[in-house]
């Protein structure tokens, strides 16, 4: 189900050769954005919601089906950039990464499914490697619309929002929400101190795997700025519940440096964090 829309009046369907395609999938959604990069600006956001959270096999049919029936997305690109969602990855220190050990240093931490396909992104700020697995069919289905996809981590994006110019000094906590997990990161000056990510069924559990992080790092609750973006809603219960245990919280802007639609301002724009930031870590 088709939830939102934004086109701006530039958009040109004969012109996406020139164009570049942002994907972000996950078991109850699809969302893709498209970048005219010659002026940097964004020209499609769309976002289809699933009518309930699926799995991996039910989540091919679903993406299947919208490839196959949306329009902008049966043309080519200059380039694709997509982001599979899945809580498992490994972060491992660039001096110590080999491609060629990527099944070993995963499973040091994590389950390699049989239909699992393990891909890396560099982390340049962090001069660090994130491994992680995309579901082997959903990434041949995206490969065979696109011989030019790159596949990246939904952390991705926020640890180089999070590690880049934008927050250059001190010590700073980014959580970035989805349905059932979320990850965090911590960063202090331009190093990357921490990341996990944490599955959860109530709010209980989201504050408690949230202080367990404070506590391991030894960050003072009342002072420490948390960045939030993702699935969560200004308007919803949960930044009310945060805000009692965390001080100073505020929500992650959209990337700048961009142009985006007229219509933007009716989104949330924290909320976008991940795909609209995808370009900048091609």
């Amino acid at each position: 189900m088709l939830q939102f829309e934004l086109l701006d009046e530039t958009l040109d369907i004969n012109n996406t050769p020139s164009y570049h395609l942002s994907i972000q999938s996950t078991l109850d959604g699809f969302l893709f954005a498209i970048l005219d990069p010659a002026g940097l600006k964004y020209l499609c956001l769309k976002r289809y919601r699933f009518d309930r959270t699926a799995n991996p096999d039910q989540q091919y049919d679903l993406i299947k089906k919208i490839l196959e029936q949306d329009p902008f997305l049966q043309r080519p690109y200059q380039g694709v950039s997509c982001i599979h969602n899945d809580t498992r990855s490994t972060l491992l220190p660039a001096a110590l990464f080999d491609r060629d050990h990527l099944k070993l240093y995963f499973e040091f931490n994590h389950i390699l499914n049989d239909l699992d396909e393990l891909h890396y992104n560099y982390l340049k700020q962090a001069d660090a490697y994130l491994i992680f697995p995309v579901y082997s069919d959903i990434a041949n289905l995206y490969l065979k619309t696109w011989l030019n996809t790159g596949f990246f981590h939904q952390a991705t994006p926020l640890i180089d929002a999070l590690m880049s110019g934008e927050n250059e000094t001190g010590i700073l906590a980014g959580i970035n929400f989805n349905e059932d997990h979320f990850d965090i990161i911590v960063k202090k000056n331009r190093q990357l101190k921490y990341h996990n990510n944490f599955r959860f069924r109530s709010e209980e559990d989201l504050i408690y795997f949230i202080l367990f992080v404070f506590d391991k790092l030894g960050l003072d609750q009342d002072i420490t700025p948390v960045i939030l973006s993702g699935e969560i809603d200004k308007f919803s219960d949960r930044p009310s519940l945060l805000k009692r245990y965390f001080r100073n919280l505020t929500y992650q802007p959209a990337p700048p440096g961009f142009r985006y639609p007229p219509a933007f301002h009716k989104i949330q724009e924290h909320s976008l964090l991940s795909l609209l930031r995808l370009y900048h870590c091609e």
